[in-house]
């Protein structure tokens, strides 16, 4: 499977360095990637025959379903009777509206159609990655994904050193089509957090387990003493680097839901790390986890933090009025919603707020999704939510990891815990780029490893 765990890798670096795959030159390849990687991985370890993988298909497979009764055409006549909003919408939008003989419960059905296409792709990749990653190596893939992270941070830093506040341009030539606030190879800032977001616990996650795997037997000042020299030890100061490396580029972005979400995420696995360490290693797992998140804002610089969180309440005013927006939307649309990919449009009659800047997204995935999906997306994507939940619990309160295997699911679980906190006031995962890696710390969360018997288990 090492050519698997490649393209794997291959998958996610596309979604990052083509910018996020926002336009569809980059999210189609995405797409058959993903699409091509799940089946590779569900034939490959013949996922159907586990039941809790068969169970995840079957729910990801109902939430499939809702959104392609959003795009059936059906007649007008029923459309009037089971969502009489999508007729006002339209005698709004358009001027001298006349009513065709049919049409679907979205908005824009053309949409809805690439928002299903994701969805599938993603999905297949979920379902075959769960039981596939296990068969890549943990160490290979950790150090891959820091590479990837040590690139894009480089990037970001070199092109905000250079960029042209007036005329941004990514990777020095490409002028975003719809304007930004670029950082790295994103066209927003803030989805470049929301990857580091993701990123980073897993690399913390990765150092511990460094340290679990190669401590010293005496757990003294000398045994510790005498771990400095080894090789391991070096290479846990190296990943530390690199965390504190992703760290400065996260908070070099400014990004207020980058920072925060990230210290949700520290918190997340700081439970876990104190629950797993000696009472007497508690306190070092605490200043190591204090000492990473302040050296990256130290080296980052303290003043432009604090400014950018200064600035946070004259600057909130705008998501609050999308908010209030998006209620009447869900209000109007209760139930079938107004389509996948559709937000953008419906704010073309909804938005209240100056029209200097349309919003085209909620800034709260959670809004936007019952905004666009209403309850018949809403409450199988509900169970999605429960199922994943679910079963990391019992992975987590299960006894078959190693120490590796458990700490990169705990950063996992961090990360799934950071991103969630964003997607309150961000939408990060609406970048295709971003929902590759995301699907990625969902299989790493949940998946099952392999029986094995270890002395020193966590």
């Amino acid at each position: 499977m090492s050519t698997y765990g490649r393209l794997l890798m291959a998958t996610i670096a596309w979604g990052a360095l083509a910018f996020g795959a926002v336009y569809p030159w980059g999210y189609w390849p995405l797409v058959i990637a993903s699409a091509g990687l799940g089946l590779w991985g569900i034939f490959e370890t013949r996922a159907w025959e586990d039941p809790r993988t068969r169970h995840l298909g079957i729910a990801l497979a109902a939430v499939a379903a809702a959104m392609f009764v959003q795009i059936i055409a059906i007649p007008y006549d029923w459309l009037a009777e089971i969502s009489p909003s999508v007729d006002r919408f339209f005698e709004e939008f358009q001027l001298g509206y006349h009513p065709s003989r049919s049409h679907a419960l979205s908005l824009d059905p053309p949409a809805t159609a690439i928002g299903l296409a994701l969805f599938c792709a993603l999905s297949l990749l979920l379902v075959g990655l769960v039981r596939a990653i296990r068969l890549v190596r943990f160490d290979w893939l950790l150090n891959q994904l820091m590479g990837l992270g040590v690139g894009l941070a480089i990037l970001g830093v070199v092109q905000k050193a250079l960029i042209d506040v007036d005329h941004p341009r990514l990777y020095g030539f490409w002028t975003p089509r719809l304007g930004g606030n670029p950082f790295g190879p994103f066209i927003n800032r803030n989805h470049f957090a929301g990857w580091m977001v993701m990123t980073l616990p897993l690399v913390i996650g990765y150092s511990c387990a460094v340290v679990y795997q190669s401590r010293p037997t005496a757990r003294d000042w000398r045994g510790w003493l005498r771990w400095i020299t080894t090789v391991e030890a070096n290479r846990f100061l190296l990943v530390a680097f690199v965390i504190v490396a992703l760290g400065m580029s996260l908070a070099l972005t400014g990004s207020r839901s980058g920072i925060a979400s990230f210290v949700v995420a520290n918190a997340v696995f700081g439970a876990f790390l104190l629950a797993r360490s000696a009472r007497r290693a508690r306190a070092m797992a605490a200043v190591y986890l204090c000492v990473l998140v302040i050296s990256a804002v130290a080296w980052a610089g303290v003043d432009s933090a604090v400014d950018r969180f200064g600035r946070a309440p004259s600057d909130a005013g705008g998501r609050l009025s999308a908010w209030s927006d998006t209620v009447n939307i869900i209000h109007d649309f209760p139930v079938f919603g107004t389509g996948i990919g559709t937000y953008g449009l419906a704010m073309l009659v909804y938005q209240t707020n100056g029209r200097e800047v349309m919003y085209a997204e909620a800034h709260n995935d959670y809004l936007q999704l019952i905004a666009e999906g209403g309850l018949l997306i809403a409450v199988p994507a509900a169970v999605v939510v429960g199922l994943v939940v679910y079963v990391i619990r019992r992975r987590l309160k299960s006894r078959d990891d190693d120490p590796l295997t458990y700490w990169i699911r705990v950063g996992a679980v961090a990360g799934i815990a950071g991103i969630a906190a964003q997607s309150i006031v961000e939408f990060s995962l609406q970048m295709p780029g971003n929902r590759v890696l995301f699907v990625l710390l969902l299989a790493l969360a949940l998946h099952r490893p392999r029986r094995f018997v270890n002395a020193n288990r966590v």
